[in-house]
């Protein structure tokens, strides 16, 4: 660990995975609760009695909510399946209608569009505020802006202005919910209402929930889809793997995927997007110091200064991941990994604030992921896919999105064109996340 001073603050900075759990142990004095309270302000526009409540003991209900909102089971099975359901529509709609037709797209464009549409379907319902274009593009709007916001420097007003356009889609929304709305949405409302929270604020507070949905789903599916599409021999093996294991049915008939099946048989497409996600993973996640705290028995960390454990030396500590920590192996994480601990992934954040939607956000991107190797080939228009294209590097999620998208080709694998649909499987099936 080192520290780092700005100002008057000081970072306390944790490198290695090892000193993950410890702070883990303490997180009653390294707090992550500060952050909610920011956020709330921050994109939430809280009002200061709302603001007030985001600071005392109800947010520990509050994320308990979300962990329960989004647990195996029922209720995550249908916000699966209404998300897999879209995903398909927007799979179908990039296939060329003709057997040797090429359609061209912007990749990040699609991938955007296409988790917007797809979780806003599982977590919304059908009838989503974001079907609406205007509101969509408000709200990528409004991320761009975030940076500025943070330090009060939108001095034109038009980020506020586009989430000022999300904010009222939601009151409008939340005025008569559709009857397919998530029961972690539903989960959200009912503690927000218990709080004392009063609607209008709680209609604010539930449009920030698209920034954890969508924007961090984003970059990494459109890496994950870049990996794989630009080895073609791996391609081949996902193809295989998902074809055997998770597919059924044929052209006359329909295909089906087995989602369950997917989830839990495939994991050489597991391992692809997990290793994109680690070597991909920029996010330094943050605590802040409620009292002065000795770590490991030789760290005094003061009060009032932070904790930050950035992911990308944790990813890359040779010591856990071998001496090719700092290259692609899409095999890595379908290879016995019994002796590597949770702490040395944090791709997900840090216990006790694992992301809760981690297993939803998974599973939306195995059935793309599947759906496209399957029923697709994809090639950049200019013939090669670039090895490290630039990045923009002022993105605040924890994935950055590239500077320039590849613009790709489309074709659709003749012998994989027909009715495609969804097998949900087995309730509470989990995925094995090298998070836990």
């Amino acid at each position: 660990m080192y520290t780092v001073a700005i100002f008057n603050t000081k970072l306390y900075i944790a490198k290695t995975s090892r000193l993950i759990p410890l702070i883990q142990k303490t997180s009653k004095t390294l707090s992550f609760r500060p952050f909610m309270q920011t956020a709330a302000k921050l994109m939430g526009d809280a009002k200061p009695e709302t603001f007030e409540v985001f600071g005392t003991e109800w947010v520990d209900s509050f994320s308990h909510a979300h962990k329960n909102g989004l647990a195996t089971g029922p209720f995550l099975d249908e916000q699966n399946l209404r998300m897999g359901d879209r995903a398909l529509i927007d799979i179908e709609q990039l296939l060329p209608e003709d057997k040797d037709g090429v359609l061209k797209v912007n990749l990040l464009d699609w991938a955007q569009y296409a988790v917007v549409q797809a979780s806003a379907c599982g977590i919304f319902g059908v009838e989503h505020p974001f079907i609406d274009p205007k509101v969509d593009q408000a709200f990528w709007k409004w991320q761009s802006y975030l940076p500025l916001h943070m330090v009060n420097l939108d001095i034109t007003g038009k980020g506020y202005a586009a989430r000022q356009i999300v904010f009222d889609a939601f009151r409008k929304y939340n005025k008569n919910l559709p009857t397919d709305v998530s029961f972690i949405y539903k989960e959200r409302l009912r503690s927000m209402q218990e709080a004392g929270i009063d609607e209008d604020d709680i209609c604010k507070q539930q449009a920030t929930f698209g920034t954890a949905a969508f924007a961090n789903t984003v970059p990494i599916m459109y890496w994950t889809i870049y990996e794989l599409f630009s080895r073609p021999d791996l391609l081949e093996e996902v193809r295989k793997e998902v074809i055997e294991q998770a597919v059924s049915g044929d052209k006359g008939s329909g295909f089906k995927v087995d989602v369950a099946a997917l989830k839990t048989k495939c994991p050489l497409t597991l391992s692809v997007f997990q290793e994109t996600q680690r070597l991909r993973h920029v996010h330094a996640n943050i605590r802040k110091v409620t009292e002065d705290t000795l770590l490991d028995g030789k760290y005094l960390l003061k009060a009032g200064h932070y904790v930050m454990m950035p992911g990308q030396p944790v990813h890359t500590n040779t010591s856990t991941w071998g001496p090719t920590a700092d290259q692609f192996d899409p095999y890595r994480f379908a290879k016995d990994s019994s002796d590597r601990k949770a702490s040395s992934f944090v791709a997900w954040g840090a216990p006790p604030h694992l992301c809760p939607a981690r297993q939803f956000a998974t599973t939306e991107i195995l059935i793309v992921i599947a759906l496209l190797a399957v029923r697709s080939d994809i090639a950049p228009v200019k013939g090669e896919w670039v090895k490290n294209p630039a990045l923009n590097t002022g993105d605040m999620a924890t994935v950055y999105t590239p500077k320039k998208s590849v613009e790709v080709e489309v074709r659709k694998r003749d012998d994989w064109d027909g009715e495609w649909s969804l097998m949900m499987g087995e309730s509470k099936t989990r995925i094995s996340l090298a998070s836990g």
